[in-house]
């Protein structure tokens, strides 16, 4: 699956504009290739190219550069794309996306009828305790780790405020503003089992 990163508002942007920093951009490169090398399954950027726009923000010097970038990935279906359309009480569409990701995404289940949601969600548990795993055994902090950021292969992506550990330290949080610890190193573990009991809850 190919997605964009910066290409402008969506119906999700709540409020923001949609654009990503070459700043921004190009330290999800980093991440990306970083993790990579060191056996984390994530997402790959495609491509990465400057717009010519000037950005202002707040937590940098402004106006910045602009950029859009290309992710490539297995997926893109996360954990919040379910829970939205839980919460709208869709549950024709939320039924249509599960049949989609267990056909793209984990065929082998398709034979079990009406087992397959439940094997689906032990195979993401599954996924996503290795992904839980390499970032831990590789000393990466994700530092936004809710629900829209992660995805039901298993693949860590979506390169905001990141970091890896200059030294052991399970409070270490790699956002400015994550004041209370609660994507700290740490608590990942935890935070990770909180965001799959939000999608079985589904």
């Amino acid at each position: 699956d190919l997605a964009t990163k910066g290409s402008g508002q969506t119906p999700w942007s709540r409020g923001g504009d949609g654009r990503l920093t070459l700043k921004g951009g190009v330290r999800e490169v980093v991440a990306t290739e970083m993790l990579e090398a060191l056996g984390v399954p994530t997402s790959k950027t495609f491509s990465l190219f400057e717009t010519g726009e000037a950005l202002r923000r707040n937590d940098e010097p402004s106006p910045t550069r602009a950029s859009v970038l290309v992710r490539l990935g297995h997926s893109h279906v996360r954990f919040g794309s379910f829970q939205r359309y839980a919460y709208h009480e869709d549950r024709k569409t939320l039924r249509a996306l599960l049949d989609l990701a267990i056909a793209d995404y984990a065929p082998e289940l398709c034979h079990l009828g009406d087992d397959a949601a439940a094997a689906f969600l032990r195979l993401v548990i599954e996924r996503s305790a290795r992904l839980c795993a390499a970032w831990m055994a590789a000393g990466f902090v994700h530092g936004v780790l809710n629900t829209d950021n992660m995805n039901v292969t298993g693949e860590s992506f979506d390169y905001g405020p990141w970091r890896f550990l200059p030294v052991l330290d399970p409070g270490f949080t790699a956002a400015y503003f994550d004041h209370g610890g609660l994507y700290a190193y740490g608590a990942q573990p935890e935070t990770v089992r909180w965001n799959l009991e939000q999608l079985a809850i589904v």
